[in-house]
């Protein structure tokens, strides 16, 4: 709302993420081998555990900030002007500076309104700015910001790094699917491929660990 056109909307926080939270909300189930299982060396998973805490911190702060949000835009409002320049006219709505711009400074009607609504749109921003710094949310916005791109670093840098097992893989592409899906059931390829392959690469990681497990209580 502070910005030198005094626009009336929200900055849109659509992240990717936002999309997938369905999927960041629960555990994939290859975790418990990840987090148990004989390739703890892996690189990978270690570099997977690091995204995945920065991911759900990342996540927890884009809820806040939308929570904020809301508190915000019903405390405040949003500014409108509507006014019907002449009979049988469509309305004119204003709710920000380029609004105000397109009318017709020549016109001593349209003047007197651009005046008008430059000064509620004026007042409106200062009872904006007021009512943000009481509540907080452009100072959680810019935390939410941050944590998500050190996310996107640790995303980076883990799908930089080359997997040493199958869970290593299973974990960069569970990254590449919480961070890229567009929705959690996409029909859009690659989104339902790289799902399946995912589903084989858990059943072969429990399949490791189930073996694993076995050999571990065998009698010497």
């Amino acid at each position: 709302m502070a910005d030198s056109e005094t626009s009336t909307s929200l900055p849109v926080v659509s992240r990717r993420r936002l999309i997938s939270t369905a999927l960041a909300a629960s555990t994939a189930p290859f975790l418990p081998q990840i987090a148990n299982g004989s390739e703890q060396t892996d690189p990978a998973v270690d570099a997977w555990r690091a995204w995945d805490a920065a991911s759900r911190a990342s996540l927890a702060l884009c809820r806040k900030q939308q929570r904020l949000e809301t508190k915000l835009q019903q405390t405040v409002g949003l500014p409108q002007i509507v006014f019907v320049p002449a009979i049988g006219t469509k309305p004119i709505r204003i709710t920000c500076a380029r609004d105000v711009e397109r009318l017709d400074a020549s016109d001593p009607t349209m003047a007197a309104l651009r005046a008008q609504a430059l000064l509620q749109l004026e007042q409106h921003r200062r009872r904006w700015e007021d009512a943000d710094r009481r509540i907080g949310y452009s100072a959680a916005l810019a935390e939410e910001a941050a944590a998500f791109d050190y996310e996107q670093q640790l995303a980076e840098a883990l799908w930089s790094i080359a997997a040493s097992s199958l869970s290593g893989v299973a974990a960069k592409l569970d990254a590449v699917l919480r961070s890229g899906e567009p929705s959690e059931d996409s029909d859009e390829f690659p989104w339902p491929q790289l799902r399946l392959i995912l589903a084989d690469l858990r059943r072969f990681t429990q399949d490791d660990h189930e073996q694993f497990s076995e050999r571990a209580i065998e009698p010497a």
